[in-house]
């Protein structure tokens, strides 16, 4: 059964990954096509799910050397191609408050007091920014390659996960933007780094006073240098407080200090501007857009908050399905009305009611809001070199800038290379960062089942992808790029955890679920839901085959589809629902389950021409909601049935 259950996970797992590859450009046969190149390689990863660690205590003074300069070299070669940084309008922002000395908590007070007030004391150019932030990234590299030496590998393997992450053309630009997406990233990461540490030592790696400040340095950066740090800071400390009782007067003086600081003080002085609603509205805003654009009504009142948020021709003319900021930076109005307590109450009234009447563009329009983070690309984007920096004195001067973007031509010909070559692949780009992490998460619930400990590496990552997931404005990759860099130690941990034989009541509660023998009504009708569901697939599937690509009339392919779905469902259901009928004669079953078989032939090809002959509703839509009234049938008919025969 242990192997079983390892093929339906390699199995979820490579349909995940399809659908991340497949989003953007979806058809059944280019998904089908994905799947099938995908499912061996997922299978040849996690078939020996379980390595042995190679690490050790010590590394030599040439290791050392050999890793700091493969972490130098693309930093140096980033700085140039970015000189003096790469610059947004966000840093001009954050650039000017330090410089007059005018802050307010928008962009957070303490990233912009340590990466640019305090650079700037040395020496008062945005480059300095930019070399203080990349030398706290080579500190931050350096005791990476320590954690997996130590941890996981050796120094061949060490060099190898090194490269994938300088070498990815997503870093050069990222070590050097100058916003504090990039400090908070990093912050992340090593939290991430002094989790997985934390539970390998059962607590002991907390008893060193450095690693203690390691940890505490972390936190405050993912607490401080965004707003919505605050959730994986707090429950990466609740979740320690909670199963390391020797920690938790550390961890709650350390705690309770840092909010009443944050909170009872700067939070007085420098208050958060009024936008901040309309960050939290960035999901619901694109949704609400999809809405308004693919024919769902809006009453009078509706389309006058809507209007007042921004000129209704602006969310006809720069819709963007995927990106709600086309129509939020082309209007004043949108952060000022929706920063009205009326006006956020009213908009997300709007958004469940029309949710709610309209389930599939509820779907749709989320996943296309979301996709950047979760979607798998196959190329590198990057912008203008032009369009990066903003137009005060940190735009570059002098000889310098030519040599700048000739550097930069060459990073952009470099990162068009990756994209056009299978290079891609080993690169981890976004949604693949995600996918790894996800990879990580399975082998740890695998191996661990009930100890919850060795899940606490995983919460700064993914509640902080789980929190931007609500959210996102747009294609703003800046905000997800912890999934790239934790994807690596995540899915390190998972693949070298040792297998736990402790036999947990959640083992024994998926085992009674799942896999005993039962007559439980209630179990069986979740089996049945489980089995239902793979016949539905080949169901639904099948008559998409037989009526697009074969241009069978969609009634006959109904009948060819449902049968093949009806045997798939029998053989299921004999293996994993109904395995205590042995004893009932193998005739009579048959014969009375064609005969409900053909019953339910019968009631789905009669849902079907209602709902598409008469009401119009476009087939496959009809086949899933037909699907769903005969399985109600089919279990309902073969759990009588079985007590007639008994």
């Amino acid at each position: 059964m242990k192997k079983n259950a390892n093929i339906i996970g390699i199995i979820i797992l490579s349909l995940l990954f399809t659908l991340g590859v497949t989003f953007k450009n979806f058809d059944i046969l280019n998904f089908l096509g994905y799947f099938v190149l995908i499912l061996p390689l997922m299978y040849l990863l996690l078939k020996k799910d379980t390595l042995k660690s190679k690490g050790k205590e010590k590394i030599s003074k040439k290791e050392w050397i050999t890793y700091g300069i493969l972490i130098l070299i693309p930093l140096i070669i980033a700085i140039v191609a970015y000189y003096p940084g790469f610059v947004t309008y966000d840093t001009g922002v954050q650039w000017t408050q330090a410089q007059l000395n005018q802050y307010n908590n928008w962009h957070p007070i303490f990233e912009t007091l340590i990466f640019f007030k305090l650079p700037s004391l040395f020496y008062n150019s945005i480059l300095s920014c930019t070399i203080f932030q990349t030398l706290l990234i080579f500190l931050t590299l350096l005791y990476f390659c320590y954690f997996l030496r130590k941890n996981f590998l050796n120094h061949i393997e060490t060099i190898v996960v090194l490269l994938l992450m300088v070498l990815n053309p997503i870093f050069f630009k990222y070590s050097v933007m100058i916003l504090k997406d990039t400090p908070y990233s990093f912050s992340i990461f090593i939290l991430t780094l002094c989790l997985i540490n934390i539970v390998k030592s059962n607590g002991e790696w907390f008893k060193n006073n450095l690693n203690k400040l390691l940890f505490l340095g972390s936190s405050l950066g993912v607490f401080l240098f965004r707003h919505n740090g605050l959730i994986p800071f707090f429950f990466s400390f609740l979740a320690l407080i909670i199963f390391y009782p020797k920690l938790r007067k550390f961890l709650i003086i350390s705690g309770v200090s840092i909010f009443v600081l944050y909170y009872g003080v700067f939070g007085r002085i420098f208050n958060l501007a009024s936008g901040g609603k309309s960050e939290m509205m960035g999901v619901i805003s694109g949704q609400i857009s999809y809405y308004y654009n693919n024919g769902v009504s809006f009453s009078k009142e509706e389309l006058e908050l809507l209007n007042k948020l921004a000129p209704l021709e602006l969310w006809r003319e720069n819709y963007n399905p995927r990106n709600f900021n086309d129509i939020k930076f082309k209007t004043s109005s949108y952060n000022y009305e929706l920063g009205k307590t009326e006006n956020f109450k009213k908009m997300l009234g709007i958004y469940f009611q029309k949710s709610f009447q309209n389930p599939g563009k509820f779907i749709v329009s989320y996943l296309n809001m979301t996709s950047p983070i979760w979607e798998i690309k196959n190329e590198f984007s990057d912008v203008d070199y032009k369009n990066t920096q903003v137009e005060t004195n940190i735009s570059p001067k002098g000889e310098f800038r030519g040599i700048s973007y000739s550097i930069y031509n060459r990073v952009v010909k470099y990162n068009n290379n990756i994209s056009d070559s299978p290079l891609r692949w080993l690169f981890v780009n976004f949604g693949d960062g995600l996918f790894l992490i996800i990879v990580g998460l399975y082998l740890i619930i695998k191996k661990s089942k009930s100890d919850l400990k060795k899940y606490i590496p995983f919460i700064p990552a993914v509640l902080n992808t789980l929190v931007i997931m609500l959210l996102i404005t747009g294609e703003e990759y800046r905000f997800i790029y912890p999934q790239v860099l934790c994807c690596y130690p995540l899915l390190l941990y998972g693949l070298y955890e040792e297998r736990d034989n402790f036999k947990s009541k959640l083992v024994k509660f998926f085992k009674n679920l799942f896999v005993n023998k039962t007559d439980n009504s209630l179990i069986q009708f979740v089996r049945y839901f489980f089995v239902g569901g793979v016949a539905a697939v080949v169901n639904i599937g099948m008559l998409y085959v037989f009526t697009d690509l074969f241009h069978i009339y969609y009634l006959v392919s109904n009948i060819f589809s449902f049968t093949l779905g009806l045997i798939v469902n029998y053989l299921l259901s004999k293996k994993f629902v109904f395995q205590d009928e042995k004893n009932i004669n193998k005739s009579k079953e048959f014969l009375i389950y064609a005969i409900i078989g053909v019953l339910g032939l019968g009631f789905d090809t009669l849902f079907m021409g209602l709902f598409t002959g008469v009401m119009k509703i476009y087939y496959m839509l009809s086949k899933i909601i037909s699907t769903m009234l005969v399985f109600i049938w089919n279990f309902v008919a073969r759990k009588v049935f079985y007590k007639i025969i008994k």
